[in-house]
């Protein structure tokens, strides 16, 4: 609250109408801002699959940003055991709920186009070297930014397999949940070693979200 009013001083000062000219000032406010934002945040990373990885930050119970990033993925190959280090990366894309881009423009009003702009900046230079390290791999960006979804979202850590749980346990509770057959499971996990367990820990977490977020 001290850091908000602080900066709302400052904005007085800064600009006299809705939509000022971006200055160099107004961008320091921003990063202030935003850096307020995350400070003491906990940062997830969920792999779903090889194609597709996603960066998660938790505050105080909400997940405040995310990052979802997208790799090579050959729909005519039916057989692609490709790891991620193995595939081209396609994509990357920021997330932030719309309601925190809300209160960021109440407090600092420029144009919310800069606003996704002046973000998207903050955000690379101030994770994009942390995802790359956690990826391993260079060549990681953020090609665009998603003012998403309409409100904050109670955070749902990524779960682990829980210990004991069999195979057959497993592929119940994907049968149950999905429109997957077992022998169709059974055939997948013969190609694919692991595919059940990945698929189950997938499936288990998505009905974690659909429980505590339904609750809402």
């Amino acid at each position: 609250m001290e850091n908000r009013n602080l900066i709302r001083n400052i904005l007085k000062e800064e600009v006299n109408k809705k939509y000022p000219k971006p200055t160099p000032s107004v961008d320091k406010l921003i990063y202030a801002w935003l850096n307020n934002y995350v400070d003491g945040a906990k940062m997830y990373h969920d792999k779903s699959w090889e194609t597709r990885h996603d960066f998660e930050w938790c505050n105080d119970g909400k997940e405040i940003m995310s990052v979802i990033l997208f790799f090579h993925d050959d729909y005519n190959v039916l057989d692609d055991k490709r790891k991620t280090e193995e595939r081209d990366f396609e994509s990357g894309e920021l997330q932030i709920p719309k309601d925190i881009f809300n209160e960021l423009n109440s407090d600092i009003p420029v144009r919310k186009y800069y606003l996704t702009y002046v973000i998207q900046d903050w955000f690379e230079d101030t994770y994009l070297e942390t995802i790359q390290n956690k990826m391993g791999r260079n060549d990681i960006s953020i090609d665009d930014i998603s003012i998403h979804p309409e409100k904050t979202q109670i955070c749902v850590p990524p779960v682990s397999k829980p210990e004991g749980v069999t195979n057959d346990e497993m592929i119940d509770f994907i049968v149950k949940n999905t429109l997957w057959k077992a022998n169709d499971l059974i055939k997948k996990e013969k190609e694919n070693p692991g595919y059940i367990d990945r698929l189950y820990v997938d499936k288990l977490r998505k009905a974690e979200i659909d429980r505590v977020r339904g609750s809402i």
